[in-house]
């Protein structure tokens, strides 16, 4: 079968950070098999391998087999966890998959040609979504859905609805999402200082009231001193 990457594994029987610090110093990550109503197996694999997956083809979508102990896995990369400070991987998530049963994948969405609203309309090109999610056999996913935008005008939007598939491919995103359209140049950022504004006028209504909120809350001592100076001189 096409676009299959073997992958090799080690068995986890140990957990934690100092573990996985480890791990990560002999150019391996942490990583986990779940799915498919069977127990978790913590694992750890290559770094070069999680690298020869998202350089491929088929990218997060490749179809994988893991071997791990003399048991084989069918499975996908699910997600990747990323160290916030230096973008370093640092834990895969893998999921176990059937390859004679359907799955929902989320595959990327290209843009081919220039359209005239571009070209001479003097308008710009918005892609709304980059994506569209699918259901389909693994075998079947696309590895991207091509969409020519050469006759877009002004004005013009597509939706996931024009998308050509095979009949054992199923559209699970809504038909009606739009995935690009062409605007005025200028246009949306006009639509961004709109916003902005608004946000800051609502900022400053909200700022009054708290501030009238605040000036009532420092009239009612005064008010109960005055109320109180009376009563003495009255006595």
């Amino acid at each position: 079968m096409e676009n299959i990457i073997a992958v090799k594994a080690e068995s986890r029987n140990e957990v934690g950070k100092q573990v996985a610090k480890r791990i990560r110093r002999e150019n391996k990550i942490p990583a986990i098999i779940y799915g498919g109503n069977k127990d978790s197996i913590p694992i750890s694999i290559n770094m070069d391998d999680i690298k020869t997956i998202l350089k491929s083809k088929m990218g997060e979508n490749t179809i994988l087999k893991i071997k791990r102990d003399k048991i084989e896995v069918d499975a996908m990369l699910k997600d990747l966890q990323y160290d916030y400070l230096s973008d370093k991987i640092i834990h895969a998530d893998f999921i176990r998959i059937d390859l004679k049963n359907k799955i929902e994948v989320s595959v990327p969405i290209i843009l081919i040609g220039e359209p005239i609203g571009v070209r001479l309309e003097e308008g710009i090109l918005d892609q709304v979504n980059r994506e569209v999610d699918l259901r389909c056999l693994p075998h079947k996913i696309p590895s991207k859905i091509e969409i020519d935008v050469s006759d877009l005008h002004i004005g013009n939007s597509l939706k996931f609805e024009i998308i050509e598939l095979d009949d054992d491919v199923d559209l699970v995103s809504s038909p009606t999402r739009v995935i690009c359209t062409v605007a005025v140049k200028g246009a949306a950022e006009e639509e961004v200082v709109e916003e902005e504004e608004e946000g800051e006028e609502g900022e400053e209504g909200e700022e009054g009231e708290e501030g009238k909120d605040g000036a009532d809350a420092e009239k009612k001592p005064v008010e109960s001193s005055e109320t109180e100076k009376k009563h003495e001189e009255k006595k």
